[in-house]
């Protein structure tokens, strides 16, 4: 077995090459960007793209919105000439690619247009009906969505063929993960296009098929059911999180989400369910729920899980009630009993349960692609490889063996603890997920 630094280090050489695609693709000319949506994320990406040198247009609604995007960005590229990452002059050039308007016949003249206003299917959609509008014949619409359906998107444009998903990572002029979501529709030679394009703009790529979530944040939804059953059950935020950090994640799921804002995680639940993706279980993400109703939204509030003074996070009495009440409204018995090895478990190997299906169902092509998304997007621990590489190095018997052990102790009525087929046939064969050659995305 590879060292995890190996392992990591080739997946991502892997992670470029797209299964299928025919050599000598001809590749569509990027010389100029179009961002609708002035807020952060938008802001991040026009950074991206004005550090590598390519020329933007950011789109907003209102002049107000635009110029508080745009001396967001300025006010960045000043932070970074105050620590002399930048000249004066670096940063009057970069700002010098940057324009903005509240038109979009802007938009006209670009060869790529990102919307990434708020995750709200009804707003993105009509966006994209926009979009498929205005943008010239030949230019690529790509969308930020970090979980709603690429091809109803594709589909309002009018032009499913020239659309694609660009997940960036927020700060995205700093985070270097990029999932490229493949379309059912989209042109071979768009994939091809925005991989290396992606490689321009110093990010790592991989590619995903359509599902809720793609790979990141499906994985990432059952890591969060987990972390809140358990602090139905009784466990703390300090806990949880303590556990997952000690194996060397670079934060803990409740710290993760305040820091993310609450509000923007439960908002995706509530799109989730109006697409009719959530289980029929009443106690699903309650607290998530909860907390935004009751305005608490993380470190943005001052409260979530925690509650900060600054930017530390301090335990919340108020917050370990609210668990509480919900396990009370939900018939979920509290334990005083829970311990790190199970927190681990619970949040650990559901995980890799889920990257297996999306294995087998091909949303992603390898596994490799899912520790590259998990290392460069969510603070998983280079160290040890990757969920999947991990996965491996504990042995898929192990995790099966657990798995069933949760199911049994837990129940299983929803499907939470139901074994991947993928990962039941390897571990019965005394196979990797490593060997697992996929295919589709």
């Amino acid at each position: 077995m590879a060292t995890p630094s190996d392992h990591l280090a080739a997946a991502e050489r892997e992670a470029a090459r797209i299964p299928g695609l025919a050599n000598g693709v001809q590749l569509r000319p990027i010389r100029k960007v179009g961002i609708v949506g002035a807020g952060t994320m938008g802001g991040g990406i026009a950074m991206s793209f004005a550090n590598a040198g390519i020329p933007v247009v950011l789109v907003d609604t209102t002049q107000s919105a635009l110029e508080r995007g745009l001396g967001i960005v300025r006010a960045n590229y000043q932070a970074s000439a105050a620590k002399g990452r930048l000249t004066v002059e670096q940063v009057g050039q970069r700002m010098g690619l940057l324009a903005g308007s509240v038109d979009d016949a802007a938009l006209a003249d670009c060869d790529l247009v990102i919307e990434a206003v708020f995750e709200d299917m009804d707003l993105k959609r009509e966006v994209c009906t926009r979009l498929g509008q205005v943008c010239r014949p030949g230019a690529i619409v790509a969308t930020n969505t970090s979980t709603l359906d690429v091809d109803a998107l594709a589909a309002a444009t009018g032009r499913a063929p020239d659309v694609v998903g660009m997940h960036f990572f927020s700060p995205a002029h700093v985070m270097r993960l990029l999932e490229v979501v493949r379309g059912r529709e989209t042109a071979p030679e768009v994939l091809a296009t925005v991989m290396q394009l992606a490689r321009r703009i110093g990010k790592v790529a991989v590619v995903s098929g359509v599902c809720y979530g793609f790979i990141g944040n499906r994985m990432a939804e059952v890591y969060m059911r987990e972390a809140e059953f358990l602090l139905m059950e009784g466990a703390s935020p300090a806990q949880i999180d303590g556990a997952v950090e000690s194996l060397g994640m670079a934060m803990g799921p409740c710290r993760m989400l305040d820091m993310a804002g609450i509000d923007v995680g439960a908002r995706t639940v509530i799109e989730y369910g109006k697409a009719g993706g959530l289980p029929p279980d009443d106690s699903y993400r309650a607290v998530v729920r909860r907390l935004f109703e009751l305005g608490r939204f993380g470190q943005k509030t001052g409260s979530g899980y925690y509650r900060y003074e600054g930017r530390t996070a301090l335990p919340d009495p108020q917050a370990t009630a609210i668990a509480r009440a919900m396990a009370d409204a939900h018939g979920i018995a509290q334990r005083d009993d829970i311990g790190t090895p199970e927190i681990v478990e619970r949040l650990l190997y559901p995980l890799i349960n889920e990257g297996a299906r999306i294995l087998e169902e091909g949303i992603a092509y390898r596994a490799g692609d899912i520790d590259v998304v998990w290392t460069a997007g969510y603070g998983y621990p280079a160290d040890r490889g990757g969920p999947m590489f991990t996965a491996d190095a504990i042995g898929l018997p192990e995790i099966v063996a657990r798995l069933a052990h949760y199911a049994l102790t837990r129940g299983d009525r929803y499907g939470y603890w139901t074994v991947s087929p993928l990962l039941a046939s390897l571990a019965a064969e005394g196979r990797r997920i490593s060997d697992f050659a996929g295919g589709r995305a």
